[in-house]
């Protein structure tokens, strides 16, 4: 499987509603050469596996959904 790691310092935990937000700073990435792009970056669409510690579970990345601050211009 295709690792893409993106190890986080939490700076702040949030409590909204029935959720928690964790804000953070990425401190370090690291990746499989597979799931890199010809410029050397991580490319999610090379479906990197995706390490959940609280539940002890694998999840995969799916394609993407719409770009950035403009899909909401089509709902």
């Amino acid at each position: 499987m295709p690792r893409l790691i993106l190890e986080c310092k939490v700076l702040k935990i949030v409590e909204i509603g029935l959720h928690t937000e964790f804000i953070g700073e990425i401190m370090d990435v690291k990746a499989d050469s597979v799931v890199l792009n010809e410029k050397k970056l991580p490319d999610i669409e090379k479906k990197p596996i995706i390490w959940n510690p609280a539940g002890m579970t694998y999840h995969k990345v799916g394609k993407s959904t719409g770009q950035a601050f403009s899909i909401g211009k089509e709902i």
